[in-house]
């Protein structure tokens, strides 16, 4: 039932007990698994180990559970207190921008330690206002920072649900979901060479929508048997693994996704009582993970490796960006994080767990 404020009974349900600090802990365990297979992936396909189309390519599904995962995390971290658009969106900022710049910056340095072509300023311009454009160093849409691209989504998804954030839950899902399907409609007339048009036509936004749904009805979806979850998971992760259909990455990712998350918000009361030590960190850390990996990459692929050490090479690149994203995460972005935060307002610093996709989850 929906109240007068527009807040159901399911947005008024309490975490269940035994979440670190009111947090889904199986929602921090999925972006630790999430943010390796992006690495995975990124790694095998710059080593020349995965190719697009191949099987392994599945990896790069970790970006779609990260989306599924934000939509979720923003209904869920907003409907236990009333917050402002304002407030929102300096919460977003000060958690998704200052590692993000700096990490941008870091990827300029390596260009110019390589001698390769600098971007220019408008390149850093729109990278840094999260803006899409053609990158014509890398011959596709992607900023600076490759991964930049799914924040560009993120933004455009915050900004959305900032400016609905006072609706009732059900009427903002149903707006969001509508007004994106509207925009995707667009993209057969949105001319070829207009890189921002093409991109922001996608269909990728609806799996923020598609977390939004089971963020609302999580209360109801943890009494669901705890073999549910699992099975959801397993079929999930075995389609990803095994089947290599045609298909658009969103008709081919995203329902994958979604059985993902919501194989973890099942299982979170049983594997929520307790944190995961080294799955838990890796949830901590992937964001910084996430951004950090590309600059490893940049620096180490130009090895000329023989084909006997190829793999060595993949190995040393995927433990020196997990203890990389470690490093950034505690010396770049928790300090960035808090000086962000003082300086938008002052809001209260969220406790290490408290994430949301590709970010934390905010106040």
């Amino acid at each position: 039932m929906t109240t007068l404020t527009g807040r159901s009974a399911a947005d008024r349900a309490p975490f269940v007990p035994g979440h670190h600090d009111g947090v889904f802990l199986s929602i921090q365990y999925l972006r630790g698994i999430a943010s390796v297979m992006v690495l995975l992936y990124h790694a095998g396909y710059d080593l020349n180990l995965i190719t697009e189309g191949s099987r392994p390519h599945w990896l790069a599904s970790g970006v779609d559970i990260f989306f599924v995962v934000s939509g979720f995390v923003m209904v869920a971290s907003t409907a236990q207190r009333p917050v402002t658009a304002r407030r929102f969106l300096a919460s977003r900022i000060a958690r998704v921008v200052p590692i993000y710049w700096v990490a941008t910056l870091a990827m300029i340095a390596i260009l110019a330690f390589r001698g390769q072509t600098l971007p220019s300023l408008r390149e850093v311009a729109l990278s840094f206002l999260f803006i899409f454009y053609f990158n014509e160093r890398a011959q596709d849409t992607s900023p600076i920072l490759g991964p930049g691209w799914t924040l560009n989504y993120e933004i455009y998804f915050y900004l959305v649900f900032a400016a609905l954030i006072r609706l009732p839950v059900t009427m903002r899902i149903a707006l969001m979901g509508v007004l994106f399907v509207a925009i995707t409609a667009l993209r057969p007339i949105v001319p070829a060479d207009s890189a921002f048009l093409t991109r922001m036509t996608s269909p990728i936004p609806l799996e923020f929508v598609a977390g939004m749904v089971i963020g609302h009805y999580r209360a109801r979806i943890m009494q669901a048997p705890a073999l549910l979850g699992v099975a959801a998971i397993a079929i999930a992760f075995a389609a990803l693994a095994l089947l290599n259909p045609p298909l658009p990455r969103v008709a081919f990712f995203a329902p994958p996704a979604v059985l993902i998350v919501l194989g973890g918000v099942i299982l979170e009361r049983h594997v929520g009582q307790r944190r995961l030590g080294a799955l838990g960190l890796l949830g901590d850390t992937s964001y910084s993970l996430y951004l950090t990996h590309p600059l490893l990459l940049a620096l180490l692929i130009p090895i000329s490796a023989a084909p006997d050490q190829v793999l060595p090479l993949g190995v040393v690149i995927v433990a020196g960006s997990i203890a990389l994203g470690f490093a950034a995460y505690y010396w770049v972005e928790v300090p960035t994080t808090r000086a962000a935060r003082r300086l938008l307002g002052g809001a209260r610093p969220k406790p290490p767990g408290d994430r949301t996709g590709l970010a934390a989850s905010g106040d």
